[in-house]
C-alpha cells in the first residue's frame, strides 16, 4: 500500500511521523506548525521517547509533545504498522475535531446517525466527534469518553492496513465512496468484535467528514471459522484415511483422491486426478467399469462389495474391493464416491487356499486308489489340513484386524456396533457407550518425526489401550489416528470414568521409537451414550463425535461427555 502523508492526516490525524526500521523519515507540516518545532527538533524528541512507544501490549500511548508557543501539549499516540512502515497518529486531549472547526457536527449528519439502527460515526481528521447509542451499545464506551477518541485505536492492529487501504479508495473515488469491509474493532471490554464497515468522505463549508455504519457480523464470522474449521477437518479425515477414497464424475474422470490412493497406485495425486478411472484398470474389465458407471448415474444405484484389478504405475496389479455412492445436487447425479480397500493378501491367501484343497483332493483321490498309500500320505494330509487351518484362521483374522496396530479395523467396528445396538433396542434397560479417542497435534508430531515413527507411536498406544478396557469392550481403529471403544452395558457416567482413566494412563506412558527417543502424547475424547428407543448407531456416533470436538475446542488432553441441548 502506497502511505502518502496528506491522506493519512485526513484519515488519521493532522499529526502524523512515519518510522521506518525505528528511525523517523517524516514529520506532518501540521505537527511541526503545532509544536513550533523544526522537524528535526521533533526527531530528537520522539527518538527519545521510542523505548515507551515500542511497549508491547499497549493500545495507546499518552505522552507529551513540546511547544514553543504554550510549552507543550498533552496528546495520545496509536501505532499502526504498514509493512516496514510504522504510523504514528497524534491527537490532542481535549480537542475532539483535532484543533479545528472540524469538531463541530453538522445537524443533518447528527441527525442521520441519531435514527440509523446500524451503528454509525463521524469522524473529522481520524477523530471521533459523534457516535450514535447503536455504536455506544456495541462497544461499551460512555459517550462522552469516546467523543474525542482516536478513531484508529479502537480499529484492532489486525484490521488496521484494511482499514487505511478502504478509507484511502474513498478518497480516490469521485464520489467519495468507501468499499465495504470487514474489520475487527477493540471494545471497552477488550473481547474483539467483528463489523462490517461501510461509509464515504462528506465534504461541506464546515470541513471534511467521514461518516461510516458499523454493522456487527460477529456471529457469522464464528459461524463460518467453524464451518471452515468442519471443512478442515473433513479435509483431513478424507486424506489420511487408511483406505481408498477417491470422486468419479459421470464421464468417469476422477476429480479428487486421498493419499491412501496415490500411495497404492505409485503416482503423484495431481497424475491420477483428471484421469479417467479406467485409465489404471487392468485389461479386459475396462468395460464392465464403465458400464457399471453409466448404470450408476443413470439409475442412481448403489455399488457393493465388488472387485477388480487395477495396474500400478510399476506394473504390478492389485486387487481392490470397493463400495460405490452417488451424490445428487439439485436432482442430478453429479459425483460417485468410491470407497475401496487392498485385498490383494487377501486374494493371495485364498488363492492358497484353493491350492492347498486341490492338493488335499488329489491326495484323497490317491488314497482312495492306493490303500497301501494311505498310511504314507497320512502324514502328509496331516500337514496340509494344518496347513489349511491355519490359512483360514489367518484369512478371518486379516479381515477384521487393522494390520497396522493389531487391534479391529473400522469395519469390524461397525459390525459390532451394530450388533450392540441390536442388543440395547431388544432390552428394557438396555444402553450402549461410545468412546472416540484422537491424538492430539498427531500431524505436528508426523510433520516432526516423520510418518515411520508415527505408525510405531500409534502401534504402542493400541497396547496401552488394551490394558485399560475390559474383556467385553469393543476396542478398534476408527480412522488415522482415531480409535474407538464400544462399551456395553455401560452408562455415560461409568464411561466417563473409563475415558479419565485412559486419558491420565496414556498422558503418563512413555512412547518409544528410534534410537531411544521417549515422547509422551495426550489425547481428546468424546463420550456418548444411548439408550432404547434413542436413536440408531449413526446417532450414537455423532454423540460421542460432538464430545470429541468440544474436547478439542477446549484444549485437547481432555474428557468431554456429550449432553443434549
Amino acid at each position: 500500500m502506497d502511505l502518502d502523508l496528506e491522506r493519512l492526516e485526513r484519515i488519521l490525524s493532522p499529526y502524523i511521523v512515519l518510522r521506518r526500521n525505528a528511525d523517523i523519515v517524516s514529520v506532518s507540516d501540521a505537527l511541526a506548525l503545532r509544536t513550533g518545532l523544526s522537524r528535526e527538533e521533533i526527531r530528537e524528541h520522539l527518538d527519545a521517547r521510542c523505548p515507551e512507544l515500542d511497549s508491547a501490549g499497549r493500545r495507546y500511548h499518552f505522552m507529551e509533545l513540546p511547544g514553543k508557543a504554550d510549552g507543550g501539549f498533552e496528546c495520545t499516540c496509536t501505532t499502526t504498522s504498514i509493512s516496514d512502515t510504522e504510523i504514528l497518529a497524534f491527537s490532542e486531549n481535549g480537542a475532539p475535531g483535532a484543533g479545528g472547526d472540524a469538531a463541530v457536527v453538522p445537524e443533518a449528519l447528527a441527525a442521520m446517525a441519531r435514527y440509523s439502527a446500524s451503528s454509525c460515526l463521524i469522524v473529522a481528521r481520524g477523530v471521533i466527534i459523534h457516535a450514535n447509542e447503536a455504536f455506544i451499545e456495541l462497544t461499551g464506551y460512555p459517550g462522552p469518553e469516546v467523543i474525542g477518541k482516536q478513531l484508529i485505536g479502537i480499529v484492532s492492529r489486525q484490521s488496521r492496513e484494511t482499514f487505511i487501504g478502504a478509507c484511502q479508495q474513498g478518497l480516490e473515488d469521485p464520489e467519495g465512496i468507501i468499499p465495504p469491509v470487514d474489520i475487527m474493532l477493540t471494545p471497552l471490554s477488550g473481547k474483539r468484535i467483528f463489523v462490517n464497515m461501510r461509509g464515504g468522505w462528506l465534504r461541506s463549508s464546515g470541513g471534511e467528514y467521514l461518516w461510516m455504519t458499523l454493522n456487527d457480523i460477529t456471529d457469522q464470522v464464528i459461524l463460518m471459522r467453524r464451518l471452515q474449521e468442519q471443512e478442515r477437518r473433513f479435509s483431513d479425515l478424507f486424506d489420511i484415511s487408511p483406505i481408498g477414497l477417491l470422486y468419479v464424475d459421470p464421464r468417469g474422470i476422477i476429480t479428487s483422491c486421498n493419499a491412501f490412493v496415490g500411495n497404492l497406485m505409485g503416482y503423484d495425486r495431481a497424475e491420477i486426478q483428471g484421469s479417467a478411472f479406467t485409465r489404471f484398470v487392468a485389461p479386459g474389465e475396462e468395460q464392465r467399469l464403465r458400464d457399471e458407471f453409466r448404470d450408476l448415474f443413470e439409475q442412481g444405484r448403489e455399488i457393493q462389495q465388488r472387485e477388480c484389478v487395477l495396474r500400478t504405475g510399476t506394473g504390478e496389479e492389485v486387487t481392490i474391493q470397493y463400495d460405490v455412492q452417488v451424490i445428487s445436487r439439485k436432482r442430478r447425479n453429479v459425483l460417485a464416491l468410491m470407497v475401496f480397500s487392498d485385498i490383494t493378501g487377501k486374494k493371495k491367501l485364498e488363492m492358497e487356499l484353493m491350492e492347498k484343497n486341490a492338493e488335499m483332493e488329489k491326495t484323497l483321490w490317491e488314497m482312495a486308489e492306493v490303500k497301501d498309500a494311505l498310511e504314507a500320505r497320512a502324514g502328509e494330509l496331516n500337514r496340509a489340513t494344518e496347513e489349511l487351518k491355519v490359512l483360514n484362521e489367518r484369512l478371518s483374522q486379516l479381515s477384521i484386524t487393522d494390520g497396522l496396530t493389531d487391534i479391529y479395523n473400522h469395519r469390524h467396528f461397525q459390525d459390532r456396533l451394530s450388533e450392540e445396538m441390536e442388543r440395547v433396542q431388544r432390552s428394557k434397560d438396555g444402553v450402549l457407550s461410545l468412546l472416540i479417542l484422537d491424538i492430539d497435534d498427531f500431524k505436528h508430531f508426523n510433520d516432526t518425526y516423520g510418518h515411520q515413527c508415527g505408525d510405531m507411536v500409534l502401534k504402542q498406544l493400541a497396547g496401552v489401550l488394551k490394558k485399560c478396557v475390559r474383556s467385553i469392550d469393543i476396542l478398534a481403529r476408527y480412522g488415522g489416528e482415531e480409535f474407538a471403544v464400544i462399551l456395553p452395558n455401560t452408562h455415560a457416567k461409568d464411561a466417563e470414568t473409563v475415558a479419565r482413566r485412559i486419558c491420565d494412563t496414556i498422558r503418563s506412558t512413555p512412547l518409544s521409537f528410534g534410537s531411544g527417543i521417549s515422547v509422551k502424547v495426550t489425547v481428546s475424547i468424546g463420550v456418548g451414550a444411548i439408550g432404547r428407543g434413542q436413536g440408531d448407531k449413526s446417532e450414537l456416533v455423532r454423540r460421542a463425535d460432538s464430545a470429541l470436538y468440544a474436547a478439542k475446542a477446549k484444549w485437547k488432553d481432555r474428557v468431554e461427555v456429550w449432553e443434549e441441548d
